[in-house]
Order: C-alpha cells, then sequence, then structure tokens
C-alpha cells in the first residue's frame, strides 16, 4: 500500500481574469483555480482513502465542518479532483456526490452511487479510448436489472416531488428501516465490485434526523454490506452533533475537522499564486508589500482571501501597463475593508435575533480571551428570544448557521467567534441592548 495514494491535486488551471472578477461571491462551482493551504485538513482525506485502498472500510467517516465562508466546499472538490485523478480503467475509483436528502432511502444513495460510477465510466472512456476493458463497463447493463428487479419487489427509486415518495419502502412497519436498508445494500454490492468509492455529502448538516436516514448512515459509516466506500460529510459548525443524532456513532476525533483560519504563510501563497497567474507581479513597485497588507487583512479566512484579492485585482488590471505605486495599495485596502464589512452585513441579516445581542456576544468573548460557554450564550439570549416567543435553545444553532459562531473542538463545547474582525465588527454596531437589560 502507497502510504500517499492521493497526494494534492496540482492547481486548476486559473479562469479568466473578466470570469474570476465577476464570480465574487464564491459560489464554488467546481474546483478554486487558487485553493491553497489545508494540508492538515487533506491529510485527514489522504489517510482514508489509505485504509480504503487497503480494504479497510466501515467507521472511517470523515466531517468537515466550519462557519460559511470557510472553504469547506473548495476542499471537498479537492478530494474529488484526487480520486479522479487516481481511478483508472483497472483501478476505477469514484467520486459520488449525494444530497442530503436522499441519505433518508438506500434505494436513492444507491441509485446516486452508480450514476455516479457511470459518469466516471464515461470520463474514462473519454480520456484512456483504447483501453476498453473497464471494470465499469457492465455496470451500466448490471444497475438497471437492479432496479428493475427493486421495482418489480416493490421499492421505489422515485425522487421526492415526482411520483413515489423518495424511496418509499413496501409495506414496512415501523422498526424495519435497518433491515430494508440492509437488503439494499447487500443487492446493491455485486454491482461494485472492485470499484472504489468516496461519497461525498455537502450542506451536510441539513441531514434529515429520523430513523431511515439512521437506517442508511449506518450503512455508508459502519456496515457497507461488502461495498468499499468511505463517507466525508462537509457542513457548517454544527455537522458532528447532527450527524450524531442521525447514527453516526462515535465518529473518530482524528476525523472530524474544524476549517478555521488559513495559516499567514497560506493566505500569502493564495495571494501570490493570483498575481502571478494575471502576471500582475510585473506590474507592481513592490508586490511582497501588496500581498503582506492584503494577506493581513483577510485575516486567514477563505472569503475574505477571495474579496481583498479581488479588490486589488480590479485596480492592478486598470492600471496594467503602468508602474503601480503602492500610493494605490492604500485605495485597495480600502475598497477590501468595504467589502468585508459588506460580508458581515449579510452575516447579520441572516442572523434570527436583533443585532445588540450579537454586540453583547462579541464583548462577552473579548473579555474571555475568545471564548463563551453554552450558559453565556443562552443568557445574552434570553431576554429577546423569550420576548419574541421564540425557543431560547434555536438561538445558537442559528448563530452556527449564520456564521456568527463556529464550535471549538479543544476545549469541545464551547464556542468563538470565527474570524476577529468579525467580533470588531459586531463590538461596533450602534445599537445597545433595551434599558431593561442594562
Amino acid at each position: 500500500m502507497s502510504a500517499k495514494p492521493f497526494p494534492k491535486p496540482p492547481p486548476a488551471d486559473p479562469m479568466p481574469l473578466d470570469v474570476w472578477l465577476d464570480d465574487t461571491d464564491r459560489s464554488e462551482v467546481g474546483r478554486e483555480p487558487f485553493f491553497r493551504g489545508r494540508d492538515k485538513e487533506y491529510t485527514v482525506f489522504q489517510k482514508a482513502a489509505s485504509m480504503l485502498k487497503a480494504n479497510r472500510v466501515g467507521g472511517g467517516t470523515m466531517i468537515f465542518q466550519g462557519a460559511p465562508g470557510a472553504g469547506k466546499t473548495a476542499l471537498m472538490q479537492e478530494c474529488m479532483e484526487a480520486v479522479r485523478l487516481h481511478s483508472t480503467p483497472d483501478q476505477p475509483w469514484v467520486a459520488a456526490s449525494v444530497d442530503p436528502a436522499t441519505l433518508q432511502s438506500p434505494v436513492a444513495v444507491i441509485k446516486s452511487l452508480t450514476e455516479a460510477a457511470n459518469r466516471e465510466r464515461e470520463r474514462l472512456a473519454r480520456i484512456a479510448p483504447q483501453n476498453t476493458a473497464s471494470k465499469l463497463d457492465e455496470l451500466t447493463k448490471r444497475s438497471k436489472r437492479l432496479f428493475a428487479e427493486l421495482l418489480g419487489r416493490g421499492f421505489s427509486v422515485g425522487i421526492a416531488g415526482v411520483g413515489a415518495s423518495l424511496g418509499a419502502k413496501p409495506n414496512s412497519g415501523q422498526g424495519q428501516e435497518g433491515i430494508y436498508s440492509e437488503i439494499i445494500f447487500l443487492d446493491a454490492a455485486p454491482l461494485f465490485e472492485n470499484i472504489r468509492l468516496v461519497v461525498f455529502i455537502d450542506e451536510a448538516q441539513n441531514t434529515p434526523i429520523n430513523e431511515s436516514t439512521k437506517a442508511v448512515l449506518d450503512k455508508l459509516h459502519r456496515k457497507t454490506e461488502g461495498i468499499n466506500l468511505v463517507a466525508a460529510f462537509f457542513g457548517l459548525s454544527d455537522t458532528e452533533s447532527m450527524l450524531v443524532e442521525c447514527g453516526i456513532s462515535r465518529p473518530p476525533d482524528e476525523r472530524v475537522v474544524n476549517l478555521e483560519l488559513l495559516t499567514y504563510e497560506e493566505t500569502s501563497e493564495a495571494i501570490r499564486s493570483i498575481f502571478e497567474s494575471y502576471n500582475f507581479t510585473g506590474s507592481l513597485e513592490n508586490p511582497e508589500v501588496w500581498i503582506e497588507r492584503l494577506a493581513k487583512l483577510s485575516q486567514g479566512w477563505p472569503q475574505h482571501i477571495n474579496r481583498v484579492s479581488v479588490a486589488a485585482c480590479r485596480v492592478i488590471a486598470k492600471h496594467e501597463g503602468y508602474p503601480i505605486k503602492d500610493e494605490l495599495l492604500e485605495h485597495v485596502l480600502q475598497e477590501g475593508r468595504k467589502s468585508k464589512e459588506n460580508y458581515y452585513d449579510m452575516i447579520l441579516r441572516r442572523c434570527s435575533a436583533q443585532p445588540w445581542i450579537y454586540k453583547q456576544l462579541a464583548i462577552a468573548a473579548e473579555k474571555n480571551e475568545g471564548i463563551l460557554d453554552l450558559d453565556c450564550i443562552l443568557q445574552v439570549a434570553q431576554h429577546a428570544r423569550t420576548k419574541k416567543g421564540m425557543p431560547v435553545d434555536d438561538f445558537l444553532t442559528d448563530a452556527l448557521h449564520a456564521g456568527v459562531l463556529i464550535e471549538t473542538r479543544h476545549p469541545p463545547s464551547y464556542y468563538q467567534i470565527p474570524v476577529p474582525s468579525l467580533g470588531d465588527y459586531l463590538r461596533s454596531l450602534k445599537q445597545e441592548p433595551p434599558l431593561d437589560m442594562i
């Protein structure tokens, strides 16, 4: 077994400058051309893939979680690309993307896996047309036979909203979900003989919590019924706790990763790669000063790295052909700060409570070396939530999903504001608590 079967993919080709500049909200469709860093996080994926290559399956589930803008989807795309680069007609690997809503149905999950395997067969046929002996060649016919058989036995392969409900079970009583999932995975196992599957679930915090989901996740996590697979979940900061509720029992600590700030070195390398890709380095009077100041402004947050780099490249492109003096850097930094503030405005609009509550959280965090416990968070939220008749316990979930807070792993069950400048922004808000809160 190779110690490193999945080296990091080479950087993606940069897209045309005008396209990249217009793609400012990082929708992350496809690979990011300037993805850098995340070596520690990628190593978690690499080790899990190594175990899968050695036919060690079950219990190796990975969870990558973080606030909006932490670069979860970008990391997922890098891992998927690594799987594709490692796949050959003789030793196929399949990167299968599965929607979290699909996890309620074993039939729908197997259908997603077979569709991903068929797409990989087509991709391999394009890049290696001379090799017609792919182990994936028979999968299409065999999968059609399987789904025809399942339909004959009453198992639905419908999609939600079209015909039957998503993977509805035939006459199954309560408590039969585990047996149902086991039958489906056992029947499907021959389809994936000699194929290794890495199952990717994005936005995993939206995984439905019910008995059907628990039965399916047990197959993805623990008892794969002969299918060589490992699952990787990517989601917001409470994804681990949500998946535990869904039946992922005892996820290995070393395979649960919180995506936090990049290092200064990683941030600088990302910005430098952008400048070099568009041949901007030679246009600057002192490129290293620009990189240093932009890296510090972004504070290592992937969303901000993109935003401040866009601000810089717009100015550089406008003045290209002229020696760009460092005086223009101050204008760039001003635009970068404005872009960061717009991002924080957007976060605040996603929040469910009044702005002063988040200001109070930021003040409390500053007094406690950046760390908040649950009692402090709920105490701050208590007044406004109960006044509106809203459950106080929901406040934490809302704050995590909006990106105001992330959960820490060391120490566990504590919380912090993900980016230092977000705390500064919240503390600068003009809103004050009501008089009866003072």
